[in-house]
């Protein structure tokens, strides 16, 4: 059969508010706009949907949840979801099938072996150091390299790729840029530290409160906002209280209008402690705010040359952390200037460049004889 490519089902376990699911909604968008028939197919039932889709873009639903009670039942499960997975992808007649993070990567791997069918795969997170339950490590070891090609986000996760699991082509592409929903504004004169994402262990904001805590940033009126929710919720108030810095910490939880914090927060802060590729770092960039980040695995390093158009700190270093904030607190002109280098990446990572790395590597995955072992295509 001579396949072109147009015909495209997207898995993704959900179409929740993270980054992911941020990516998949904007690449469903651009594949839509470039004439490509585009299924999103989603395994969490009727979750609701975070993200908006494209009009053009056909929404399946298939709910695989459910509680196992011994390794049998958890075994005769799984095999239950990989061949009810298999029977709606075939019904769905794709040319090929893109699936993202972990667990639905084996799933929609194992599900479409002898099919014919291609399957390009994606991880949203360093595998190295987001650790996931043994026995699907194993799968992932097994049956990623039956994958067409596997996208990662920076040529640190490709690296490691290459040393700890088998595929047969990496390709490299970072997230791009939202240039509509975050224009670039005038650095403001709001005193605010601003962070977003999951509250937990992961994304370090318990470093943030600590070097907000010992800056001095307070004493000058500055305050810490963090936008999201998790679980780590109740550990960071009660650390906010413990360090009496509460009156200073807001924490409104997961907010739809972040553009609009972004627009009115005079610096960013990002102490992740690992990521795959930082959306809100970009985020807070593409919109012109001074910028400090840990120097985390992976994604920072690529955003940010170090007191050019940004600052990084090491990881976990809550002094260093609080001598930027510090210095950024105090410097307005500081702030302008990285400001507006920040805003540079829109040119680096345009969702023109990005999405169309997104097609050609679906499109090589139509041609076997392309995909040579252990190949990297490099995209920034």
């Amino acid at each position: 059969m001579n396949r072109t490519g147009r015909r495209i089902v997207i898995v993704i376990s959900s179409l929740g508010g993270g980054g992911a699911e941020r990516v998949v909604s904007d690449l469903c968008q651009y594949l839509a706009d470039d004439n490509r028939s585009v299924t999103l197919l989603t395994l969490s039932g009727k979750d609701p949907d975070a993200y908006k889709l494209h009009p053009g873009v056909v929404r399946e639903r298939m709910e695989i949840r459910r509680d196992a009670y011994s390794s049998f039942q958890s075994i005769k499960f799984t095999c239950h979801q990989i061949i009810s997975i298999r029977r709606k992808i075939l019904s769905l007649n794709p040319d090929v099938v893109l699936s993202f993070i972990d667990q639905a990567n084996i799933r929609t791997i194992m599900s479409m072996i002898g099919s014919g069918i291609p399957v390009v795969i994606s991880e949203r997170i360093h595998p190295g150091l987001h650790r996931i339950p043994k026995g699907w490590d194993v799968l992932r070891k097994c049956f990623y390299r039956f994958a067409s090609a596997t996208v990662v986000q920076t040529e640190e996760i490709a690296e490691w790729f290459r040393h700890s699991i088998r595929t047969r082509k990496l390709v490299v592409i970072p997230n791009a840029v939202r240039c509509d929903d975050f224009p670039v504004v005038a650095q403001s004169s709001g005193r605010t530290i601003l962070s977003v994402g999951r509250l937990t262990h992961q994304k370090g904001f318990d470093i943030l409160l600590r070097a907000f805590a010992k800056s001095g940033a307070r004493e000058s009126g500055w305050r810490v906002v963090l936008l999201g929710e998790g679980p780590d919720r109740q550990a960071l108030t009660q650390l906010a209280a413990d360090l009496d810095i509460s009156s200073s910490v807001e924490m409104p939880g997961y907010v739809s209008d972040v553009p609009r914090w972004m627009a009115e927060a005079g610096i960013f802060a990002f102490p992740s402690r690992f990521e795959g590729f930082p959306n809100a770092l970009l985020e807070a960039m593409q919109s012109g705010l001074a910028c400090v980040s840990a120097d985390c695995p992976s994604g920072p390093r690529v955003l940010i040359d170090d007191g050019c158009n940004g600052l990084l700190v090491p990881v976990n270093d809550v002094d260093a952390l609080a001598r930027s904030i510090q210095s950024l607190s105090k410097n307005e002109l500081m702030r302008i200037r990285l400001g507006r280098e920040a805003a540079k990446v829109r040119d680096r990572f345009s969702p023109a460049h990005i999405y169309k790395l997104w097609a050609a590597t679906l499109d090589s995955a139509m041609h076997p004889m392309s995909l040579a072992k252990d190949n990297i295509t490099r995209g920034v």
